[in-house]
């Protein structure tokens, strides 16, 4: 039986009639009492306002074993809704078929505690040894229950809402787990690391699939697409790079022919067999998608946004700053999803979409670079390179959005013709400044200084002269630098002294990062370019303007003086006003 894949609750745990067991290795019964008033109050005022709205309890972590369940994570909460149902079954409500005379949950080699769980279900007069943290779990429910109600009404209102609405998923890990106490400790450092706070992507799973017939498939569907960290086509050692894009293009062509039950039969045959499942794709079935593994993150795009964007494209909303920051289930239930299966589709296609045609993060804590799978034709590095460049500068909804509705479309089949569609995209975007001034300290907008690098390594043959240097421009990596550097100081006590225009012009500014940028403060020019050689040395260049500044410099024994600033300024300028000509 696959627990993944629905929501459960007391109700619904009774009916499929689930059983539990607590692993030996896990901690007792722990929650105080202020734990539980904590969640007993939250459920009252949650159901007061909400009706019968689920109440999300959170994510429960197993293992089958020989027809039970261990619980791996969530021992806590079980245990107690154990409680809760010893205290409400006096309400019926279906609680008393719940505990099942004790038989729901046990305790592996703790017998004891398995005894007086059944004792106090049975209200059994002997007691072998009494728990006395369950004990004074108890206590502190049946307290709460006859502080807050009033009448037996309310009372059974309440614990018939608690049955049929405290709402939780199940992650079922592989069997294998149970004998690698390693893989099982990792597991518990990774879920440590992401917090088991429910996020609204999991919740929406379950809205969305409510009342759908087909939930399995869509469940699937889901469950794919919504691991952003990984290719949603798995790569198999014994797969060639060929075999492994043409099974992309084979799933697009799916898609966009619509048989998308192909298409996610396509997704699946390289995708890893259960069993070899690692820990990452353990964590990523927890749906904590978004920042399990830190610097690790492959997708430039997280799950939250992903959906957001497909709404987006469904409902055809000109979305903007404020929709992408706006709460994921607000958004869809302010404008609701006509057809289910039809907004999956698209989730499947435009996720093969986003793997196969935009760029991806590889790397460790310490660097980041991009990489890109389609590289039909002569441009995947520049391709890879501008789409860096947007990437670091602009919001990802204002250039992937029109890029990814065009691939939706037609089909692009050439690197060039895709690195054509977004510079026209992008030039829409960001008009050319009408002059210097408007790109002077103060006024200039930040994004110019990443288009200019990008340019500046575009037609790096034309703009460095020796071979030595097009190579450390070559190997430039965009990066999200946002402090403006002037290289002349404004603090002019160790250099010439240059009027105020000068200093803030264009010509005089970088864009760098904000520990660099302190580490240079005021020191002098020749200092400030003995840290930039270092970098071209290291391969770690924070800007080629900057680069290409130093170089300027070192042409005339003057060094860095008002005309070369001048003269870079003037060729600066000429370069951002030619991007804007090359594709027309």
């Amino acid at each position: 039986m696959n627990m993944n894949t629905n929501r459960y609750t007391p109700a619904i745990i009774t009916a499929e009639n689930y059983t539990f067991s607590i692993p030996l290795y896990q901690r007792l019964f722990a929650w105080g009492e202020e734990q539980v008033n904590g969640l007993l109050y939250d459920l009252k005022k949650h159901f007061e306002k909400e009706g019968e709205v689920p109440y999300y309890l959170g994510m429960l972590s197993c293992i089958e074993n020989e027809g039970r369940y261990d619980l791996i994570d969530g021992q806590q909460r079980f245990t107690l809704m154990m409680l809760l149902g010893i205290t409400f079954q006096k309400e019926g409500n279906g609680w008393d078929k719940f505990l099942a005379g004790g038989n729901r949950l046990t305790f592996k080699a703790r017998s004891k505690d398995t005894e007086y769980i059944k004792s106090l279900i049975h209200k059994s007069s002997f007691v072998a040894e009494k728990n006395k943290q369950m004990n004074c779990g108890i206590q502190a429910i049946r307290n709460f229950m006859d502080k807050e109600f009033e009448d037996e009404t309310t009372r059974e209102t309440f614990a018939q809402r608690v049955y049929n609405h405290l709402s939780f998923f199940f992650s079922e890990l592989p069997k294998e787990y149970a004998q690698h106490p390693e893989s099982l400790n990792k597991y518990f450092e990774a879920m440590n690391n992401s917090g088991k706070g429910l996020e609204q992507h999991e919740i929406l799973k379950v809205d969305l699939m409510r009342g759908e017939e087909n939930q399995m498939y869509l469940t699937k569907i889901w469950n794919l697409v919504s691991e952003m960290n990984r290719p949603i086509i798995r790569y198999s050692e014994n797969t060639t790079e060929n075999e492994y894009r043409n099974a992309y293009i084979a799933a697009i062509g799916s898609c966009r022919n619509g048989r998308y039950e192909d298409a996610l039969s396509q997704c699946e045959e390289l995708t890893d067999k259960k069993s070899d499942r690692t820990l990452e794709s353990i964590v990523a079935e927890r749906h904590e998608f978004a920042r399990i593994v830190g610097h690790s993150e492959r997708s430039i795009l997280s799950f939250p946004d992903f959906l957001r964007l497909n709404f987006a494209i469904f409902n055809k909303v000109e979305a903007s700053y404020n929709f992408y920051r706006e709460e994921l289930l607000r958004i869809f239930k302010t404008d609701s999803i006509a057809n289910k299966q039809n907004f999956y589709h698209q989730l499947l296609f435009t996720r093969l979409l986003i793997d196969y045609y935009f760029i991806y993060k590889e790397g460790n804590e310490t660097i980041t670079r991009y990489n890109l799978l389609f590289n039909a034709g002569e441009q995947k590095e520049a391709l890879t390179q501008y789409q860096s460049m947007l990437y670091v500068s602009t919001t990802f909804y204002s250039w992937m959005r029109p890029i990814l509705q065009e691939l939706i479309n037609s089909p692009i089949e050439k690197t060039d013709k895709l690195l054509d569609l977004l510079k026209v995209t992008d030039n829409g975007l960001h008009p050319m400044p009408t002059n210097t001034e408007d790109l002077s300290y103060g006024k200039v907008d930040r994004y110019y200084f990443w288009r200019l690098d990008y340019y500046l390594w575009e037609n790096r043959d034309a703009y460095f002269e020796h071979e030595e240097d097009r190579m450390i421009v070559k190997d430039y990596v965009f990066k999200a630098n946002r402090s403006i550097e002037h290289v002349h100081p404004q603090n002019q006590d160790h250099n010439s002294e240059w009027g105020e225009d000068a200093v803030n012009s264009f010509g005089n500014l970088a864009l760098i990062s904000q520990s660099f940028n302190s580490q240079q403060s005021n020191d002098s020019v020749n200092i400030k370019f003995a840290r930039i050689e270092d970098q071209a040395d290291n391969a770690k260049l924070e800007s080629i303007k900057m680069y290409r500044i130093y170089l300027d410099a070192k042409r005339t024994p003057e060094g860095w003086d008002e005309k070369a600033r001048e003269k870079h300024e003037e060729d600066m300028y000429n370069l951002l006003k030619k991007s804007y000509s090359m594709e027309e």
